[in-house]
């Protein structure tokens, strides 16, 4: 419960200097920065999960590689949770910050799920089907699954429209058995 609490006011305190600041929008970025290295490279991951290089030499390298690309608040904020021992929620922080901003703009996470990834008109169009069904802005993100065959399937925050032709047919496959 206490590290969720701690991931909660990380995040929380990053938007809130952003939003002081006037600074969310370049915060956001360095965010995005961060959290691709975090997911796509291990040794990102490795070097700061690592016991064997110090917090300050940690901080000193970070600093120096992401300058360019970061804001200073998202670099306090990792120096910070170095410091503090919190790295292992990096990731828990990022993704929670992510969640804050959402709320505070009134704007709804969507995945669409598609068997072959959308161009920007088609997504567009999809987008604004969607804001206009919720009136509520919508950051949508396009994500490729070959095995739902065809059709949309969408995560709406914590629901799911499955519009996919493999739902479908687990639906038809499910009523022959009962048959």
């Amino acid at each position: 419960m206490k590290n969720k609490q701690l991931i909660k006011k990380y995040a929380l305190s990053l938007y809130q200097v952003g939003k002081k600041e006037n600074a969310l929008d370049e915060i956001q970025k360095g965010i995005h920065v961060v959290n691709s290295l975090y997911k796509s490279s291990n040794t990102f991951r490795y070097f700061l999960l690592t016991k064997k290089i110090t917090d300050n030499d940690k901080k000193v390298v970070l600093s120096n590689i992401l300058k360019d690309y970061c804001s200073t608040y998202v670099l306090e904020l990792i120096s910070i949770i170095i410091e503090k021992g919190d790295i292992k929620s990096l990731n828990a922080i990022i993704n929670h910050f992510f969640i804050v901003v959402n709320n505070k703009s009134n704007i709804i996470p969507v995945k669409v799920i598609t068997s072959s990834p959308l161009d920007n008109s088609e997504m567009q169009i999809l987008v604004n089907n969607i804001e206009s069904k919720l009136n509520k802005k919508v950051s949508a993100k396009n994500e490729v699954d070959p095995d739902i065959i065809g059709g949309v399937k969408l995560m709406i925050g914590n629901k799911v429209v499955d519009g996919s032709i493999s739902h479908q047919l687990r639906k038809i496959k499910y009523t022959l058995e009962r048959v």
